[in-house]
């Protein structure tokens, strides 16, 4: 157990301004996202990268 004198007490945390969602013409589209996906499935060769995940 700690005792009285051994607490060291902790400033308060500075308050944090909230982020705002990114604007309209910021945002991507759910299909680009999708694209990517295909197309890394395309490229990466799954027996080499259980290989480097094994090393």
């Amino acid at each position: 157990m700690n005792a009285p004198n051994d607490v060291i007490p902790v400033p308060a945390s500075p308050a944090i301004p909230p982020i705002a969602p990114p604007a309209a013409e910021d945002r991507v589209p759910p299909s680009l996202f999708q694209e990517i996906n295909a197309r890394r499935a395309q490229v990466e060769n799954p027996e080499l990268l259980r290989r480097l995940r094994g090393l």
